[in-house]
């Protein structure tokens, strides 16, 4: 491993001190995800559901934005993020929104919860972030503490993004980002055949998709990332 890779609690702390994640709504893939899955909102109060789920856990949360969707439907949920100040963020929102969550700081490779504790664990944009071997550690701890026939949605950056092959190569499909707010961290990019690598060992992969968009004004840029939605085997 290249010794100018950082620090990841260090660095992702930065790049929320410095403020630049700063998407306050949920995930549109994560909404429909939950939608079809879980439950479909008819009224103010009122919902559709497709499964019971109690208990949600949202690997890497970040500031809080998946955590407060789901606490705001009754869920119990958890969030749990490498970066003290990214809690921090979720733990202040929590109480402003008057909601109740387990927010804390952790690794998502040795997640500090009971076996089957979940119902549900969603995790966006966290698991290509770290190496292949560092993702297959996470997924056997999802596999760990969700519930039998359990549900897990992640979504991971795509081979066909046009960012791949961007940077430093660090191993294989993945590279150190080289500018911008992400500058020093990894980003590893999935093909198809990872995924299933990823996922078949614990998951039945129920739902994929590639969710691609092409950036103008010459539409060159291409926004590559896998969409899955799976159930623990």
């Amino acid at each position: 491993m290249p010794g100018s890779e950082v620090d990841l609690a260090k660095r992702w702390n930065q790049v929320y001190s410095e403020k630049h994640m700063t998407n306050w709504y949920p995930s549109y893939d994560i909404l429909r995800f939950c939608s079809k899955f879980i439950q479909k909102r008819l009224t103010y109060d009122t919902y559709d559901v497709k499964k019971n789920v109690k208990s949600v856990l949202d690997l890497g949360s970040g500031n809080g934005r998946h955590v407060i969707f789901f606490a705001n439907q009754g869920f119990e949920v958890s969030g749990i993020d490498i970066s003290d100040d990214a809690i921090k963020l979720s733990k202040e929102w929590c109480a402003r929104e008057g909601l109740d969550a387990d927010c804390r700081v952790g690794d998502i490779t040795d997640l500090p919860y009971k076996d089957a504790s979940f119902d549900l664990v969603v995790s966006h944009g966290v698991l290509d972030h770290v190496h292949m071997s560092d993702a297959c550690s996470a997924v056997n701890e999802v596999n760990r503490v969700l519930t039998p026939s359990g549900l897990f949605y992640c979504d991971l950056r795509g081979t066909e993004d046009f960012e791949f092959e961007i940077g430093e190569k660090i191993s294989f499909n993945t590279f150190m980002i080289p500018e911008g707010f992400e500058k020093g961290l990894i980003q590893h990019f999935f093909s198809l055949k990872e995924v299933h690598e990823l996922f078949d060992e614990h998951f039945k992969i129920i739902y994929i998709e590639k969710s691609e968009h092409v950036y103008g004004p010459d539409f060159t840029k291409r926004n590559s990332r896998w969409i899955v939605g799976a159930q623990k085997l």
